[in-house]
């Protein structure tokens, strides 16, 4: 099963980013460097931020 983007916005600063689902790294907030996702194996564990939707 592939993965998919998503769209998030960000719990500290507010700011959206566009992230793939099945992140295999640490990803940080552009902006504030904020953590948004933690690497769980499969698909990514969205820890500092808020999925706002699924891109197609």
């Amino acid at each position: 099963m592939s993965g998919s983007f998503i769209k998030v916005t960000c719990k500290d600063c507010g700011s959206e980013s566009v992230i793939f689902s099945r992140a295999t790294t640490v990803i940080s907030c552009s902006v504030c460097g904020a953590t948004l996702t933690a690497p769980s194996g499969g698909k990514a564990k969205l820890v500092g931020c808020t999925m706002l939707e699924a891109m197609e």
